[in-house]
């Protein structure tokens, strides 16, 4: 009778082993992809301005909801004090970064 209940113990952590390698092979994988992509979308607009860490997050964020693009009303109430050409380079940067299609945005 202990070797019954062994089976279906083995075959659970075969399952826990087999959603564990699953996990590390996407989602790690996803998710360090987007942290590599961040950190290059932030050091291109740390060049192009001089801004806080929270408001280029705040930008990388807005721009990756809105498909590369920083919708009007968010640029009115949050980066009014950019100029229209540095949105368009910061927009680039984050397209660029997160390999977004320009194309399908306009």
């Amino acid at each position: 009778m202990a070797e019954t209940n062994q089976e279906p113990t083995t075959q659970r952590l075969a399952g826990y082993a087999a959603l564990i390698e699953r996990t590390i092979d996407t989602e790690l994988v996803e998710e360090l992809d987007f942290l590599a992509n961040y950190d290059r979308g932030k050091k291109a607009i740390q060049e192009i301005v001089d801004m806080p860490d929270r408001q280029i997050d705040l930008f990388i964020r807005l721009c990756l909801q809105n498909s590369g693009r920083l919708s009007a009303r968010r640029r009115d109430s949050s980066f009014d004090f950019l100029s229209d050409e540095e949105i368009a380079r910061m927009e680039s940067a984050v397209r660029s970064a997160y390999g977004v299609d320009s194309t399908a945005t306009a």
